[in-house]
């Protein structure tokens, strides 16, 4: 039980600092060489840096610093302390590997609007009329995450019937 633990606390701090660093990294690269301009990669995947001071994909962005401010600095917070806690009450490597990833991206988004006052986005994906807000890799890695997490629910849901 101990070592099945740890294997998970250490799956879940790898997993964080890996999504912490890579998207830290990212954000400093999209800032040094597209900070004025923009690069498409593909027809609907371009790469432009976007300064987010909203919450989740420029949410709130308009909103006076006294409702937005709490909701940005109590969210990546609360997301890192669940996520642990998560990790270390369910002993599994493969939830410890999805709860790294939103815990990662919510201290990397913090580190930005802590230090910087806003987020550093970078990927901006648009089709045709329709378009997804600029997001960076934190925002990815939560969403992913987020996105598995449900799946995985689902699926063992419907199993159990």
């Amino acid at each position: 039980m101990e070592k099945l633990l740890r294997k998970s606390v250490i799956t879940y701090l790898i997993t964080f600092g890996f999504l912490l660093t890579g998207d830290l990294i990212t954000k400093s690269l999209a800032e040094k060489y597209l900070s004025s301009r923009e690069v498409s990669l593909l027809p609907f995947m371009h790469l432009v840096l976007v300064y987010n001071k909203g919450v989740a994909f420029g949410f709130l962005s308009d909103a006076p610093d006294i409702i937005r401010l709490p909701l940005i600095l109590l969210t990546p917070i609360v997301a890192l302390s669940l996520t642990l806690l998560y990790t270390i009450r369910h002993n599994d490597a493969k939830n410890a590997f999805l709860m790294g990833m939103i815990g990662g991206g919510a201290i990397g988004n913090l580190y930005d609007r802590f230090f910087l006052g806003y987020v550093r986005d970078f990927i901006y994906i648009s089709y045709g009329k329709f378009s997804w807000p600029a997001f960076n890799l934190a925002d990815m890695g939560i969403s992913m995450a987020i996105m598995f997490l449900v799946l995985k629910s689902l699926l063992n849901h419907s199993g159990k019937r």
